[in-house]
């Protein structure tokens, strides 16, 4: 999903009946609900924030573009008619209902489990008294589903043309191996063969990793999900190239068999926030760069190997293993420092609160 949609509520609808439901959902659910009604509809007092709009395609596409979450309350035809155009794909696509006038079906219609559909029908049905409906074929056969796996875990899924094919095993009962590198809570076991060491994968079956390290190809089907938990700590001269930095990271990555997609930030000193090289290889990434301040390195002194030539150019002794560690959260340094040319490169793994 796209992180720079608001995660509101937008309650589309076309009739005074519609606007009469958008209206109550909008009281019964104040701080999550944004109504966009036709301009003849705005009326009186309108509940929580309201958008008059004059042209219906153009306020559908601006809500598309700006939600997360979209319930459209009028005729499911007209929905898929307004949204055809707009449609890319259920790795960016945001969650879809469509509820009838009298409030009594909610219809999750696009981007069941990745965008959350399924889990805005069944809250406004639970709201409205309605009855959720929900047609994916995982939720109906009682099968776990990769997508919801992966939304749930925070995961990236590589590479996402598989899921189709997953969750088809998966609803016709076929054995799917799944394997995490870290302790995995029951809850999200339930429907795999769960295995914990990954020497022990038997061959045969597809298998589902849960891992920011590099899996080699095998013969048999596999889906990778990858935590965003690697926060690369920087160090570099003044006036490094963004080329320089990003060649650094990625042979370090590649040399230690990481995953690019479980690559959470960059950080460094806060000296080093407006160098133009990193700055541009963060948005290369498409990762943020944290700001680690001197006082926050200088509290984790003796647990690095400190720099005399850095302690006397910034005032502490060293920048990526810090910065990588600080901006984790405190986690764990695996790759300790890299010196490769100007730059310096530092890999934390930050905790993940799923682990069982």
């Amino acid at each position: 999903m796209d992180t720079a949609r608001t995660n509101a509520i937008a309650v589309l609808a076309l009739t005074r009946g519609g606007a009469r439901l958008a209206g109550r959902l909008g009281h019964l659910l104040p701080d999550q609900v944004h109504l966009y009604l036709p301009r003849r509809l705005c009326e009186g007092e309108l509940p929580g924030q309201a958008f008059p709009f004059d042209r219906w395609q153009q306020a559908a596409g601006k809500v598309f573009a700006g939600y997360r979450r979209i319930l459209f309350i009028m005729a499911s035809g007209i929905v898929v008619r307004t949204l055809a155009p707009l449609l890319d794909s259920k790795q960016t696509d945001p969650a879809v209902v469509v509820l009838d006038e009298k409030g009594r079906f909610a219809i999750s219609l696009l981007s069941g489990h990745l965008g959350g559909a399924n889990e805005l029908a069944r809250q406004i049905a639970e709201v409205l008294g309605a009855m959720p409906v929900i047609t994916t074929a995982t939720d109906v056969n009682d099968a776990p589903a990769l997508d919801l796996l992966a939304r749930e875990l925070a995961c990236r899924i590589y590479p996402p043309s598989e899921i189709k094919r997953f969750n088809r095993f998966l609803v016709e009962g076929e054995q799917v191996i799944l394997y995490s590198r870290w302790a995995l809570s029951p809850e999200y076991r339930a429907g795999f063969t769960y295995i914990d060491r990954q020497e022990d994968i038997p061959l045969g079956h597809p298998v589902v990793y849960i891992t920011n390290r590099i899996v080699p190809l095998g013969p048999q089907p596999r889906l990778l999900l990858r935590p965003r938990n690697l926060v690369v700590g920087v160090g570099c001269r003044r006036g490094v190239k963004a080329d320089q930095i990003i060649g650094a990271i990625k042979a370090v990555f590649k040399g230690e068999k990481l995953s690019l997609l479980s690559l959470q930030a960059l950080a460094t000193v806060d000296v080093k926030m407006k160098e133009p090289g990193l700055l541009q290889a963060a948005e290369y990434f498409k990762v943020p760069l944290v700001e680690v301040g001197r006082e926050q390195i200088e509290a984790l002194s003796g647990q690095f190997a400190p720099s005399d030539f850095v302690k006397q150019s910034i005032g502490v002794g060293g920048v990526c293993e810090p910065a990588a560690m600080t901006a984790s959260g405190q986690g764990k340094i695996i790759i300790p420092k890299q010196k490769m040319g100007p730059v310096t490169v530092a890999v934390a793994e930050a905790g993940l609160q799923w682990w069982g």
